[in-house]
């Protein structure tokens, strides 16, 4: 479609899409910097956050299909055969719109199960929401693509078509869009609870809360997104209508990417100062490898069960300085010295992970 009229929500359509795409590839990117180069493992949450990227960017292929036929114009400047491959270039990317943010939300569930103790109480919570947002997202995509048959029938009104009536597409995607709200909020409160009660100051508290609820945003998306459901059933400007529900459904998957992926950026890229906790990735005694190596050696005498491979990453602060230092746990009785060493009676005590950092 060569001409538009002013008012089109196409471009704005085009812009948060591909802005969002852009901004999501350098951060995923980043983070499988981190895992290969830096704490050299990829978990689980990783490949389903690449797998998240892909469908973000299936999303914006087909959003600008869509666009390229009328998406964001008023349905009144559109020929009948513009009408329907709008509508039918959005319809397919539903697939996109549901299950993108969806398995952006499971990702971040297991990074949550990765530095979780081993409650079994916690564990099994988290295990059940990764189910129900998986069974709710592929539910509402079976039902989307199963209310006419033959499927043409949704987009080509030409054709004799057997249809459910609107209202009950409109009820599931409330359900799951309630159910994904929740969801967001349930993860980005999650975290909270894990890391309250450690030893550290509450201004630390407060910016870990900050960092691993930043869900919260993407349940905010959700919601709007939800309330535009009801305005693509019932409206007759059915492309404009649409254009506003993409921009939407897409800020709510690129919001979810950004929340479960952010805290995963963490690792240490602050040079160490004498006396201090902090650490660079270059570099031969500081290296990435031998912070893992003490991060898998303090595991041993960690009773919390926190996953050291997050552990660096997301829990432990590692920019804290000398009057802020974690209790040691293993040597509960020992005091630091200023030049970071553990003291006991009064003599130098080298723990096990200490020698491991020794090349």
């Amino acid at each position: 479609m060569a001409d538009r009229p002013s008012g089109s929500l196409g471009l704005a359509v085009l812009a948060v899409t591909w802005v969002s795409a852009g901004l999501a590839t350098v951060m995923i990117a980043a983070r499988f910097y981190v895992c290969l180069r830096i704490l050299r493992k990829v978990s689980v949450g990783d490949y389903v956050i690449l797998l998240t990227l892909l469908l973000g960017i299936g999303n914006s292929i087909f959003l600008t299909i869509s666009y390229s036929w009328g998406l964001g114009t008023h349905i009144e400047f559109l020929t009948e055969v513009h009408i329907m491959y709008t509508v039918k270039w959005v319809y397919l990317c539903e697939l996109f719109a549901i299950m993108c943010p969806g398995f952006g939300r499971i990702s971040y569930a297991f990074l949550l199960l990765k530095i979780t103790p081993p409650s079994m109480t916690r564990r099994r919570f988290l295990w059940a929401i990764i189910s129900i947002q998986f069974a709710v997202d592929i539910g509402t995509v079976a039902i989307s693509f199963a209310q006419c048959r033959p499927v043409e029938g949704f987009w080509n009104r030409n054709m004799e078509a057997s249809c459910w009536p609107p209202y009950v597409q409109q009820h599931v995607g409330f359900f799951q869009g309630s159910v994904c709200s929740a969801v967001d909020l349930i993860l980005a409160l999650f975290p909270t609870s894990l890391f309250w009660n450690l030893n550290m100051e509450w201004k630390q508290k407060a910016s870990l809360s900050v960092i691993m609820g930043l869900g919260i945003f993407a349940m905010v998306a959700s919601i709007i997104k939800t309330v535009h459901l009801r305005a693509v059933t019932v409206t007759d400007d059915l492309t404009y209508a649409m254009a506003e529900l993409a921009i939407w459904w897409t800020l709510e998957a690129y919001l979810v990417l950004f929340a479960a992926s952010i805290p995963t950026l963490r690792p240490v890229f602050r040079a160490k100062k004498p006396g201090s906790q902090r650490w660079v990735t270059g570099g031969r005694e500081n290296s990435s490898f031998h912070l893992l190596e003490r991060a898998r050696a303090s595991s041993k005498n960690n009773s919390s069960g926190l996953d050291p491979f997050y552990g660096y990453t997301v829990l432990t602060e590692i920019s804290r300085d000398d009057s802020n230092r974690a209790t040691d746990t293993t040597y509960p009785h020992a005091t630091h010295a200023r030049n970071g060493r553990i003291k006991l009676d009064g003599e130098d005590v080298i723990r096990p992970e200490d020698r491991l950092a020794v090349e």
